[in-house]
């Protein structure tokens, strides 16, 4: 039987116990001195990349994203007072309005319209002077704008610019008008017979032209329904006019019988 010394297990014993030592000395020497080991990096380990960039300055969050280097843009601001466009070369010119006529001037201005509401045939034609008012105004002014001596308001009052209308009609007659501006019987019968034709009117008769005859006899002082049909009654009332004029009672209204009432011819 071999029996082992002790010597030889202690000496294996101590070396190891003094490797240990020395180890456990230097690793505290290193960290006394603030000196990290180096660390191996795996195969499979892949690094962290950080990103290099500024921090920006006025931002209180670390982890921030870098505000961007280098020189900030320049913005120009609109100016505060627009540019006047300038006209183009193919925008055509606005066309000039037309002027007014005399007619719609007086439409526009006089409460009345030249061509208003008119009554013409009324159950009788009264004496009217200037300053006068009311229908029968109203139906003078009418009767002048029928025959041309307006244009006049229909407005019902017998005001300048009636009377200008009527010192026309004044201006035709042969001699001075024995009282200026009245409208009297012969004066209603001179305007409504103005807008006479010359034809030849008897019994049988109609149309417009006897309306306008009936009315004139009417204002002449005649008593005559105003129909439009010249018959027994109105063929009547013609032969007192003639007889009235002296120019015989045919009841025919030929060319004298015309020519008196648009002279102003009344029955008397």
């Amino acid at each position: 039987m071999r029996v082992s010394t002790g010597v030889h297990d202690g000496s294996s014993g101590r070396a190891r116990f003094a490797s240990a030592a020395t180890a456990v000395v230097l690793g505290l020497a290193l960290s006394a001195c603030g000196v990290t080991a180096p660390r191996t990096t795996s195969a499979v380990e892949s690094p962290t990349v950080t990103a290099v960039g500024t921090v920006d300055p006025g931002s209180t969050d670390p982890t921030a994203p870098a505000a961007p280097t280098g020189p900030i843009p320049t913005v120009t601001a609109d100016p505060l007072t627009p540019t006047k466009p300038t006209a183009s070369a193919s925008t055509s010119a606005a066309p000039a309005p037309t002027p007014p006529t005399a007619a719609a001037t007086a439409t526009a201005t006089d409460p009345g319209s030249v061509a208003g509401a008119c009554e013409r045939t009324l159950p009788a034609y009264p004496v009217l002077q200037p300053g006068a008012k009311g229908p029968a105004v109203r139906t003078l002014q009418c009767f002048l704008n029928d025959a041309d001596y307006g244009p006049v308001a229909v407005d019902g009052v017998y005001g300048a610019q009636t009377r200008a209308a009527v010192t026309k009609v004044e201006a035709g007659f042969e001699g001075p008008a024995p009282k200026p501006g009245r409208i009297d019987d012969g004066m209603w019968v001179l305007l409504i017979s103005r807008t006479l034709g010359g034809a030849t009117l008897k019994v049988g008769s109609k149309g417009a032209d006897v309306v306008t005859l009936q009315r004139a006899l009417r204002a002449a002082g005649g008593t005559i329904t105003v129909d439009g049909t010249f018959g027994a009654q109105t063929k009547k009332v013609v032969q007192r006019f003639q007889q009235a004029n002296r120019i015989g009672d045919d009841g025919v209204v030929g060319e004298d019988t015309l020519f008196l009432l648009k002279m102003g011819a009344t029955i008397g």
